[in-house]
């Protein structure tokens, strides 16, 4: 405890999963005040024509009472 399984286009490189995996876990240790020892990542490649269907249809709307931040597909100008 805890898991963190994050879906994601297969675009991800290696080096930006490991750079999150480090984030999650900090972010983890110092707001849970678990320690790094007991927490595990997972990253899971979804291809970008069954996003939709298989992560935001099924796991996002579907499962939405545990969803705790919503996507807003259509803020396409939004600046990161």
């Amino acid at each position: 405890m805890p898991h963190i399984n994050m879906k994601h286009f297969p675009s991800l490189t290696d080096s930006q999963r490991d750079r999150l995996s480090e984030l999650f876990v900090e972010a983890i240790v110092n707001v849970v005040k678990c320690p790094r020892s007991a927490i595990s990542v997972a990253f899971k490649p979804v291809a970008p024509e069954i996003w939709m269907t298989d992560v935001y249809e099924k796991e996002i709307l579907g499962e939405n009472a545990f969803i705790h931040t919503f996507p807003d597909y259509n803020a396409t100008n939004e600046t990161v």
